[in-house]
């Protein structure tokens, strides 16, 4: 378990933002439509014209009459349709479930129960078991202030990055230089001058690089007291150092992924103005927050200024940035401050979830103030079923017949019903799996980045294209949609891929395959 923090409030006479930065932060310890970029709206699918009526010809009369000086208009031809199309398509919609589904990289997390280079497959799996795809794992360095990381330390944080692949879960990781259990280590916590941390950051970036498959985020650490960048030992918190550790850090993993620093303000130094969606996808930005005091008082004990007019400056700026990176984190004693008063009730939680996109949030730490009462208000179900992503299937249309060789194209209609939307790279792949012999064919899809699929609650339209092989039998297809992990490492790993939150409906064939990781839409295709 981990243990209660006791903090103290900053020193008079610090500035209010200084004082936010300095003020000590509780982690853990045992345990939208925030929207502000429109979503893409519904495109209309509806089927091509199958024809034109023929124009009516004079006939010849029985008695002779004056001739008719109207020119007789030329037949109008047929629209031909698309090349590897029946006219018409084949159609299903499908029903939402409010089921909860265990998804990777979104929901709520548990810490493991040993340091990162001492995590174990036992840990890992039980925690899959337990419906968890997300773990917080820290790596304390303590013992490396004042030395290189070793080859067998090394060495024991990737047998932990592959006990998590073997169990089908990813980590958010934090590397520290200390984790005091009382205030007076909080006083006392040493961090390691900047050449060192440089230098252990550059002997991790290989690990990180080979690992950032089962990375889901990694949140900054390195900095100050239990790594959250406030009482630096070694002024590490000042802009030039921080800086320097942000950038080896964004360095040091691979363009895909994100980091998260504690502090809204160094993030806003950093991009005081936010780039478009396909700006941050083609990798402009890759730095989010994570909120370590969420819903604990007035001003998060800390995380916001306490300047109310700055800090309604510092809330939108994460409002907006929950659309583009990665917001999660942990609930937190409020005690800290004076007179706090925690945002504890459904009506807190469900508001500011989906304001934020809150993709993760520990699961163990401070239960009694927030998450009993959740239980108690009767939205727990739906906190669970929002955080993060949640992708729903509403509609598709595709060809009733393809040629090999040539392309099938599934026009989808979808919702994302959750609080944000999906951050790591994911493909998107049709699985064919033929009715006579049972052979399956996963054959990727173009046209479609689920990463674009904002968390609205409204449909959104995407349209698949997928060359089939040449080599493809002739036969019925049964057709799946299936949104596997981005590594090639995972890719076919089921336990990996996103579920549809769609119902299953034997009646349609409609169902969930967890062996293929992919939704079954009950349509099939004829390839000739």
């Amino acid at each position: 378990m981990q243990k209660q923090r006791l903090l103290r409030r900053p020193l008079l006479g610090m500035s209010p933002i200084a004082a936010a930065f300095s003020l000590s932060i509780l982690t853990a310890c045992g345990g939208g439509s925030g929207s502000s970029e429109a979503s893409p709206p519904p495109v209309a699918t509806a089927p091509p014209t199958t024809g034109a009526s023929s124009p009516t010809t004079p006939t010849t009369p029985s008695a002779p009459e004056t001739p008719t000086t109207t020119p007789v208009p030329a037949p109008v031809p047929a629209p031909v349709p698309p090349v590897g199309t029946d006219d018409p398509p084949t159609v299903a919609t499908f029903t939402a479930t409010d089921a909860e589904l265990p998804n990777p990289e979104r929901g709520f997390y548990r810490w493991t129960w040993a340091n990162l280079d001492t995590f174990t497959r036992a840990d890992a799996d039980d925690a899959y078991k337990a419906g968890y795809r997300l773990l917080f794992s820290k790596l304390d360095l303590s013992a490396y202030r004042g030395s290189d990381l070793t080859p067998a330390l090394l060495a024991q944080v990737e047998t932990a990055f592959d006990h998590a692949r073997s169990a089908g879960v990813k980590l958010v990781i934090r590397v520290v230089y200390n984790y005091p259990e009382s205030e007076v280590d909080y006083q006392n916590a040493k961090d390691a001058p900047l050449s060192r941390v440089l230098a252990h950051i550059t002997q991790f970036k290989p690990v990180l690089q080979r690992n950032a498959d089962v990375i889901a985020f990694m949140q900054a650490g390195f900095i100050g007291a239990w790594g959250e960048w406030h009482t630096s030992s070694n002024n590490l918190t000042a802009a030039a150092s921080r800086n320097r550790i942000r950038d080896a850090l964004l360095a040091a993993l691979p363009a895909s992924r994100f980091i998260q620093l504690r502090y809204p303000p160094y993030v806003m130094d950093g991009t005081p103005t936010l780039p478009t969606l396909s700006a941050v996808l083609a990798g402009s930005l890759r730095v989010g927050v994570h909120n370590d005091c969420f819903l604990a008082s007035k001003t998060d004990v800390g995380t916001y200024d306490d300047n109310t007019t700055t800090a309604a400056k510092q809330r939108d700026y994460v409002d907006r940035l929950g659309d583009l990176a990665p917001f999660g984190g942990e609930t937190c004693n409020p005690a800290d401050e004076a007179g706090a008063v925690p945002r504890s009730q459904c009506a807190d939680i469900l508001g500011e979830g989906a304001r934020y996109n809150l993709t993760y949030l520990n699961d163990e730490y401070y239960r009694t103030a927030f998450h009993d009462k959740w239980v108690q208000g009767g939205c727990m179900a739906e906190v669970r079923r929002k955080m993060g992503y949640r992708l729903a299937l509403v509609k598709v249309s595709h060809a009733a017949s393809v040629t090999r060789g040539q392309s099938l194209t599934l026009k989808l209609d979808l919702r994302n019903d959750g609080w944000a939307r999906v951050f790591n790279p994911r493909g998107v792949q049709l699985v064919l799996k033929n009715a006579t012999s049972g052979e399956v064919r996963r054959i990727d899809a173009s046209g479609a980045d689920p990463r674009t699929w904002l968390a609205s609650g409204v449909e959104q339209a995407a349209t698949l294209a997928a060359a089939l092989p040449a080599d493809l039998p002739a036969g019925r297809y049964q057709v799946s949609v299936a949104l596997p992990d981005g590594d090639a490492r995972l890719a076919t790993d089921a336990r990996f891929a996103i579920r549809w939150a769609n119902a299953d409906n034997a009646a349609s064939g409609q169902r969930w395959d967890a062996t293929l990781g992919a939704f079954s839409l009950g349509t099939v295709v004829e390839v000739k």
